[in-house]
């Protein structure tokens, strides 16, 4: 392939700043998307043979779990709110290490 190599950069030198509000509505987005694709999920498994039909599995025999949509939020929101704070302490240890 061919290597194009500009003389001078096209968005110039400096670096964008980020900034607190930004990152906190990116970070309520992706929990919206997260909390959403939960509930989608939810209602497949949930609907009358909707899953059966799609696993092709007819089995009448096990017991029916019904999970309610409270549960199923508090299960999908506290682990993922979990991992976050996990890895945001873990970010702030590493940047507060590296400018210390």
């Amino acid at each position: 392939m061919a290597d194009f190599t500009l003389a001078k950069p096209i968005f110039g030198d400096k670096k964008p700043g980020t900034s607190t509000s930004g990152n906190i509505a990116y970070a309520l987005f992706v929990l919206f998307c997260f909390w959403a694709g939960s509930q989608l999920l939810n209602i497949l498994v949930h609907a009358p043979g909707v899953y059966e039909h799609l696993m092709q599995v007819q089995d009448t025999g096990r017991p029916r779990v019904d999970i309610g949509f409270g549960v199923s939020t508090i299960f999908g929101l506290v682990p993922f709110l979990a991992g976050c704070a996990i890895l945001g302490i873990v970010a702030l240890v590493l940047r507060w290490r590296r400018y210390h």
